[in-house]
């Protein structure tokens, strides 16, 4: 397969971001223009994505310099299944459409800054350059910032204040991290660090930089550092908490899963212990926050927390199995929540309230509302053959492997109570009449989001079905990043003196 193809899931995307500047006016045309762009670079990144399970990775060296001189991107299973899923989600969201709000969204280039956004997030997956990991995702955290803020309320701009506080912190801890990993080993390169870090005698050195990124890339995950995220995500429209909820979160989550794989997996006497107990931490505030606030957006940012500590859990356990989970969790995450966040802000829509004591009989009249509700539900709780239980069973077997009995039975109890806190928010939407009768005045849904939130659903069904074929995909990169010597030979074989 050409290796240029690589370059289309970037390019695409940012031309697309560009021209619809120029377009602001034209409503209908503009998001035509997103909708080809996402389905186009979903299509290409798919055939990609089988072509390197069923071979070897794809490798681009911009300007034709090889590693570690050039900056290179690679198309291994991790890094495309990852692409793949963003694009099938940013794409769904755009379809979602803005409403009412369309006009106002083309005003104020909100598409524009989604593909900017959806740019920099493609980017964060492909690059295998730790500098240009670092430009990725700045570019990503620019047009998220515009995201939070722009053309919305006071409240949304002052819970944005500590999300871009936060992020720019993060920021500045991640660019310390690289400056100390350059002055040990002289390469950015991940192949060229992961060859050369053995070669460091100074261990402290190793643990240092490596907590550095810990926190660097926990803080964008949500990893402990939660404080931004049940605000932000509380006052988003919609479309825009769902984009936030696959993506921002999750490229965070993937930086942690490649480099203490990859590059980090020597540091283990320090690492995983951190990463236990912060997970573990992860997943104690997430289950609290669910069954603590009324509230459903503030329920539903709870669970992107909660997810985020599942999946770092599994990381943790540095085992094929814990990592095979997570990286399927990490993937199947990006599309649950975003369905999670679809059927809360409908549910938001048809009622005007966001207290689910509120929401009494309105699953009767909206019976579709109610399927795709339990449909998520069970997704996130883990219950088979819905998508969130092929994950959540390989960070088990990994758990048990690797002995961590209390984050294990962390993960079971807060799993438990995910559940719990949504099925409560069921009950109540399929008892009974409206607690306030004829005074709530019920919208009508758009036809065109009923779909989505179907097609969406059956997804999820369908992605616990096809475990199986899936599972090749994810198994396959989480052996390629557990052996750094494999990852090398497939990647930058030149580096090793290899043909």
């Amino acid at each position: 397969m050409n290796s240029n193809l690589l370059a289309v899931p970037l390019l695409l995307p940012l031309v697309g971001a560009l021209i619809m500047v120029m377009l602001n006016k034209q409503v209908r045309l503009s998001r035509n223009i997103a909708l080809f762009v996402l389905m186009s670079s979903f299509t290409i990144s798919l055939l990609m994505l089988i072509y390197v399970v069923k071979n070897r990775p794809i490798i681009l060296n911009f300007g034709g310099w090889e590693a570690p001189f050039g900056i290179q991107y690679v198309g291994d299973a991790l890094s495309l299944l990852l692409v793949t899923t963003t694009f099938f989600v940013v794409f769904m969201i755009v379809l979602f459409g803005f409403g009412r709000g369309e006009r106002r969204a083309n005003r104020y280039y909100l598409l524009s800054f989604i593909l900017f956004l959806t740019t920099g997030v493609i980017g964060s997956f492909l690059t295998a350059d730790l500098f240009n990991l670092y430009v990725m995702f700045e570019i990503m955290l620019l047009a998220s910032f515009v995201l939070v803020t722009l053309g919305q309320s006071v409240e949304q701009l002052r819970a944005s204040i500590i999300y871009v506080v936060l992020n720019i912190v993060a920021s500045w801890v991640f660019l310390v991290g690289i400056a100390m990993l350059y002055r040990r080993i002289g390469s950015l390169n991940f192949s060229h660090i992961a060859m050369r870090i053995h070669e460091m005698d100074d261990p402290t050195a190793i643990h240092m930089i490596a907590t550095s990124f810990v926190v660097a890339f926990g803080a964008k995950a949500s990893l402990v550092l939660f404080m931004w995220l049940p605000k932000a995500y509380a006052v988003l429209n919609t479309e825009l908490a769902a984009l936030f909820a696959s993506l921002m979160t999750k490229v965070g989550a993937y930086a942690l899963i490649r480099y203490f794989t990859l590059i980090f997996n020597q540091s283990g006497m320090v690492i995983e212990p951190l990463l236990v107990v912060m997970s573990c931490i992860t997943m104690v505030i997430g289950a609290i926050g669910t069954i603590s606030f009324r509230d459903i957006k503030k329920i539903a940012a709870y669970q992107v927390i909660l997810s985020i500590g599942f999946i770092i859990f599994g990381l943790s356990t540095n085992t094929l199995n814990g990592v095979n989970g997570a990286i399927f969790y990490l993937f199947n995450d990006m599309i649950v929540k975003a369905l999670l966040f679809f059927v809360i802000g409908i549910i938001v829509y048809i009622t005007g309230y966001r207290n689910y004591r509120q929401l009494k009989g309105l699953a009767k009249r909206e019976p579709w509302l109610g399927v795709a509700f339990i449909v998520v539900t069970l997704a996130i709780g883990g219950v088979p053959p819905l998508s969130g239980f092929p994950g959540k069973l390989l960070i088990f077997l990994g758990a048990l492997e690797h002995q961590h009995y209390i984050g294990l039975t962390l993960m079971i109890l807060t799993s438990l109570i995910a559940m719990y806190s949504l099925f409560r928010v069921f009950f109540y939407m399929y008892a009974g009449d409206s607690l306030c009768g004829a005074e709530i005045a019920y919208q009508s849904v758009k036809p065109v989001r009923k779909h989505v939130v179907m097609l969406m659903s059956i997804v999820v069904l369908v992605i616990g079905l096809a475990t199986p074929i899936i599972i090749n995909a994810t198994n396959l990169a989480a052996k390629m990043n557990l052996d750094a010597e494999t990852y090398v030979k497939s990647v930058n074989p030149d580096l090793r003196g290899d043909n």
